[in-house]
């Protein structure tokens, strides 16, 4: 009798017991279903006026830049900085110019079908320009002053008047034909036979780059393949043709020198302006990756600008 009544209270401590579990465990997941189910993410982020806490388990803190509002969105943009951007249409952007856009765009394509023997002959100029043109024209630099070598490379430019005329003639640009006259007679005369620039300097006359090979590109004659001449360097189809030209026109031709004394006279001319890179060359040869590819690039554009002017 004692046992049943014991098995007796036992099932039912066991059956209220189990009543009591699943009337809390109810009432748990309903209150977590209605709390989630509102807010499917816990509220880290609560603003209060003009402020804006952040919220955690541990602590709260009081940020200091303040939460676009809904209005804000579409028409501003929070960077990463915490700056307001405004946004702008595309078109404000299109109108602003790019620097380093453009530059190159009208360059044509410069061929080099002769690569593999351009670079040998490039080799073959810069071994003679190491090891011959470098020392003299660095000793050169150290032993004549600069100003008798800006004024030597003022006369040989005074020279070069004849081929500057025809060119600009060929051309049909008078004005710098015009040019090339006044600052021959000021210079030949009162600028001692070209060795000062008086004519620039004192009446602002400017000089005129100009030689047949430009008169050639005004026409529209291309440059043709890239050529590397020996002992006088980069160099292009047209561009041979137009020193051919020019040859005819130099002061040589005119006075009748003897082929040693031309040889002479373009040495000095050589060494007098490498005097002036020595320095700058170096620099190229040492942050150029490919020198030649360099040189090359250096002269295409150099050329094509001066067609521009």
């Amino acid at each position: 009798m004692f046992n049943k009544t014991v098995q007796y209270m036992g099932k039912t401590f066991f059956i209220v017991a189990l009543f009591l579990a699943l009337g809390f465990s109810y009432s748990w997941a309903s209150a977590s279903n209605s709390s989630f189910g509102e807010n499917k993410e816990p509220d880290f982020i609560t603003q209060i006026g003009d402020d804006v806490v952040a919220q955690t388990s541990d602590v709260t803190i009081k940020l200091e830049k303040k939460l676009p509002q809904a209005d804000d969105w579409p028409n501003s943009l929070e960077t990463a900085q915490g700056t307001m951007r405004s946004s702008q249409d595309t078109e404000d952007y299109e109108d602003l110019e790019d620097p380093f856009a453009g530059v190159e765009e009208d360059i044509p394509i410069l061929s080099d079908p002769f690569e593999g023997y351009n670079r040998w002959m490039f080799g073959i100029n810069e071994t003679l320009y190491d090891y011959a043109l470098e020392p003299v024209a660095r000793g050169y630099r150290d032993f004549v002053h600069e100003d008798l070598r800006i004024g030597i490379k003022n006369m040989y430019n005074n020279a070069t008047a004849p081929a500057k005329f025809v060119s600009s003639l060929f051309q049909m640009e008078f004005g710098k034909a015009g040019r090339v006259l006044v600052r021959t007679l000021i210079n030949t005369t009162i600028g001692f036979a070209g060795y000062a620039d008086v004519a620039g300097e004192e009446f602002g006359v400017e000089d005129v780059n100009e030689d047949f090979d430009q008169a050639l590109g005004y026409y529209g004659i291309p440059t043709g393949p890239y050529v590397v001449l020996p002992f006088f360097g980069p160099s292009t189809a047209r561009n041979i043709v137009g020193r051919a030209v020019d040859t005819l026109t130099s002061p040589g031709a005119f006075t009748g020198q003897s082929f040693g004394a031309n040889v002479i006279i373009n040495a000095e001319d050589n060494i007098n302006q490498a005097s002036f890179i020595v320095d700058d060359k170096k620099q190229l040869e040492d942050s150029a990756l490919d020198e030649y590819e360099s040189v090359r690039d250096f002269y295409h554009q150099f050329r094509h600008g001066l067609l521009k002017k």
